[in-house]
């Protein structure tokens, strides 16, 4: 654990919430903004706690106390959940616009197939014979 002997300092970015000793900028924890699946402040805003998903069947609870109100962070934590969520909404309309319809392969065909009519089928195949 993070020893609450020296200070520390909660950076909280789009992607990133960094831990870092505040006497030499010392990096002592980075939790992936993508993995908190729950965030609750404390009954008296000095504590805040969040979960970080770490793997199948995994979970990581942290707690923090501040002197002052831990408000502003619980808001900039849920900011950066929600932009990372945006991203996502983003990057997945991307790739829906960037799929190239089913044209080829044998499960194109036969999807094609299933969707002809029996009568279309027939005037297809006296067409061609």
């Amino acid at each position: 654990g993070i020893n609450a002997e020296y200070g520390v300092t909660m950076e909280i970015h789009v992607s990133t919430i960094n831990l870092i000793k505040t006497a030499d900028r010392t990096l002592l924890a980075e939790h992936r903004v993508r993995f908190v699946s729950f965030m609750a402040l404390g009954k008296q805003e000095h504590h805040l706690g969040y979960i970080v998903h770490g793997g199948p069947r995994i979970f990581y609870c942290h707690v923090y106390q501040s002197d002052s109100s831990c408000a502003d962070m619980a808001r900039a934590i849920q900011n950066a959940c929600n932009a990372r969520y945006q991203l996502l909404l983003a990057k997945q309309e991307e790739m829906k616009r960037n799929q190239k319809p089913e044209s080829t392969g044998i499960l194109s065909f036969w999807k094609r197939l299933k969707k002809k009519s029996p009568e279309a089928e027939r005037r297809s195949l006296a067409t061609k014979g």
